[in-house]
């Protein structure tokens, strides 16, 4: 199965909890649509570039994922549709390497 990389922004001001739910329930969907959920990470609350929808932080999360490619297009369209979710990118990667990412290390500097 093809391997995607994906980057969730969600808002500000949302508890870690409610961050906590909304990743579980995307989660969630990609289980039942015969996914894999290879690795998880929470970046944190980060400033953003510039000022999107009167928010100047997000909350960052990256999910590395292996689903078919039909599917993903399912799960950018809820990830379009839901409130809290500022941004997102999600892209195809060739492999996967099973190490954290640099910006999980940048943090623990």
């Amino acid at each position: 199965m093809p391997l995607y990389e994906s980057v969730i922004i969600c808002r500000q001001d949302i508890t870690k909890n409610q961050l906590d739910q909304i990743i579980s329930d995307f989660k969630d969907h990609l289980i039942s649509e015969k996914g894999n959920i290879l690795h998880e990470e929470y970046w944190g609350l980060r400033n953003l570039a510039y000022e999107i929808n009167k928010n100047k932080k997000g909350h960052y999360n990256m999910l590395i994922i292996e689903i078919m490619a039909d599917k993903i297009s399912e799960y950018e369209r809820r990830l379009r549709l839901h409130e809290d979710i500022v941004r997102f990118m999600t892209i195809k990667i060739k492999k996967y390497e099973e190490k954290n990412s640099i910006m999980l290390d940048n943090q623990s500097e």
